[in-house]
């Protein structure tokens, strides 16, 4: 372990690109997971809104990964708590149609379907199966200068065929129809993201583990965690050319992580 470091005591795993691409469990993932388990505690973070977080944990449960009571940490639960607390409730929600039904059941005095005039808030999370209606739709409310959120901004969501556009491209749409931004994005790299997990320990007994500069290296830096960057997704080597600050870790896929010497003196 490297000196003058506090032993981690949780652990923070990005899914796409990190954990698995496409469903697929990249080599040894689900075993390095399951022994991290067993010594502190792990929580799993993803900025895909085109699931429900019903989805993830039943995903990952068949993979066999460990799962705890709020170890999955989703920007639609962040969207919704922000929602709740400025006590909107005629929206429209630009959503996959299970999404749609989730984010529907937490709270069942919302309008998810607001009219053109009525709506208070768009809140546009990663949606592939709409059609151009819906797409208007947006633009339609939004061009009245009706609030915009997003759960998230990546640019693209990884695929094994290849990154496919993802809210962050949907957003540049708009601006460049439009000139228009959204007022929110809830999911990394806002710091909000890890409050679960910095509310139980220091910024420094944290490791996050991901595989995106802008998202994932940008939230660990902006919260104070530590990081370690698993080459396996979307950053290649090539793309940490000229980085003024470095992950703390680089290695080829989560497997690779030396969890033996950032987990020592752990009271087991």
């Amino acid at each position: 372990m490297l000196e003058n470091k506090k032993p981690v005591r949780a652990v923070v795993f990005d899914l796409d690109g990190t954990l698995y691409l496409s469903g697929k469990p990249y080599p040894k993932a689900v075993e390095t997971v399951n022994r991290v388990a067993k010594q502190v505690p792990v929580y799993y973070l993803s900025n895909n809104t085109s699931k429900s977080p019903v989805f993830y944990e039943n995903r990952l449960l068949r993979m066999g990964l460990p799962l705890f009571d709020g170890a999955i940490i989703s920007a639609l639960s962040l969207a919704l708590q922000a929602i709740q607390r400025e006590q909107l409730k005629n929206l429209y929600f630009f959503a996959n149609p299970e999404v749609f039904e989730w984010f529907a059941a937490q709270d069942s005095s919302l309008n998810l379907k607001s009219s053109v005039e009525d709506a208070e808030l768009v809140l546009m999370a990663y949606h592939n199966s709409f059609d151009y209606e819906e797409l208007c739709e947006v633009s339609w409310r939004i061009q009245r200068k009706t609030r915009w959120w997003v759960t998230h901004s990546d640019f693209v969501c990884p695929d094994a065929r290849g990154p496919v556009p993802d809210v962050g491209s949907f957003m540049a749409l708009f601006e460049k129809a439009y000139g228009l931004k959204p007022e929110r994005s809830f999911g990394k790299p806002n710091p909000e993201m890890l409050a679960p997990v910095l509310e139980r320990f220091a910024p420094d007994e944290v490791l996050f583990v991901g595989d995106r500069l802008y998202t994932d290296f940008e939230l660990a830096k902006q919260s104070g965690c530590r990081f370690a960057l698993p080459l396996c997704g979307e950053t290649k080597e090539k793309d940490l050319w000229g980085l003024s600050i470095l992950p703390e870790m680089i290695v080829n896929q989560v497997s690779d992580i030396d969890f033996d010497s950032l987990l020592e003196n752990i009271q087991k």
